[in-house]
């Protein structure tokens, strides 16, 4: 009966082996998930930008509501090849499943299509790596930590033609640079410019002399007003569209840009359209904090609302949805659908 006795030992021998295996393959595995490419839907803002305001998104695929998305889903590995393995959680609202025998060296990918995004972040939830030795004797997972996988961004278009009766006097010059009190930038020195705006230190860590410039007088400062409490996530998601736009309208010819809601930490004063968007895809949740002073200026200050009583300072407005409105602020009444 010796044989007996080695065979119980070689199957021993091949048990540990098999937990140790999954335990070492379990370990080495990795979740990736990553935005891979989008689909921009029609009308989709990504396709009205300029080449320039692209080039300065923060993230190399951005994404609009609407769009679709590939979202790129897999398993990095440490060193050596592993499996068998699977992975599964949800990406926004969908559920992801996909196993795979083997996860090579280079790692192992999938995609994952997402169609029309809603306005807001793309969380990866309750996501969960499982391996096994290659018998299945020894089976288990790894909970992976929430993240948030992609941030989609509200639509907007331009609305300078709808207000334009109504602005003519009080129509503002695109800004240029010049001799104004607040620092612009810094250019070459051209001849004529005045010893006293050399930048002496920029100058010498470039090698050539470059001078400072200024804004001018008046540059226009915008302050848009959220809701802070929308009833509805179509009013929040229409509030965040018209915001957009108008911040659009101002930021390219331009001006600054300020986005604040009572109770939420507002955005700096943005040159810049991509911070105000991330601001607006977020609305109206974010961070907690002072809303800051209004728009010392009337004619600087627009609020966008469902609610009619926060728009009396304002120097027009819009209300979205039905409620009665007694104002003398010039308004615009519309509807949860886009575009307008």
């Amino acid at each position: 009966m010796p044989w007996l006795f080695l065979l119980a030992a070689w199957l021993l021998a091949l048990v540990i082996a098999a937990a140790g295996y999954a335990a070492w393959s379990r370990a080495g595995l990795r979740l990736h998930l990553a935005v891979q490419t989008s689909r921009p839907a029609p009308e989709s803002p990504t396709e009205e930008l300029p080449e320039p305001v692209l080039r300065r998104s923060p993230v190399a695929v951005p994404l609009f509501e609407g769009d679709g998305v590939e979202i790129e889903v897999g398993l990095d590995t440490k060193g050596r090849a592993r499996g068998p393995a699977w992975i599964a959680g949800e990406v926004g609202d969908r559920k992801v499943m996909f196993a795979t025998g083997l996860v090579p060296k280079a790692g192992w990918r999938r995609l994952k299509v997402l169609r029309e995004l809603r306005r807001g972040p793309i969380g990866a939830t309750g996501w969960a790596v499982g391996t096994s030795d290659p018998f299945g004797f020894f089976a288990g997972r790894r909970w992976c930590a929430d993240s948030e996988v992609a941030l989609v961004l509200p639509r907007f278009t331009s609305f300078a033609r709808r207000w334009e009766a109504r602005e003519v006097e009080a129509a503002t010059a695109a800004p240029r640079a010049g001799s104004g009190n607040e620092l612009f930038g810094i250019r070459e020195y051209r001849p004529g410019d005045s010893l006293r705006r050399i930048h002496w230190r920029s100058s010498a860590r470039r090698g050539e002399l470059v001078v400072r410039e200024y804004e001018p007088p008046g540059v226009r400062t915008l302050h848009i007003v959220v809701d802070p409490a929308p009833p509805t996530d179509e009013v929040a998601d229409q509030i965040a569209r018209i915001a957009a736009s108008e911040a659009w309208d101002c930021v390219k010819d331009g001006g600054r840009v300020v986005i604040s809601a009572s109770g939420l930490e507002p955005t700096r004063e943005e040159r810049d359209v991509w911070p105000l968007l991330e601001w607006l895809a977020r609305y109206p949740t974010g961070p907690s904090g002072p809303s800051g002073p209004l728009a010392t200026n009337r004619e600087e200050l627009i609020v966008v609302t469902a609610d009619p009583a926060l728009i009396a300072n304002a120097k027009r407005a819009w209300v979205v949805g039905d409620a009665i409105v007694d104002t003398d602020v010039p308004f615009e009444r519309v509807g949860t659908s886009w575009p307008l």
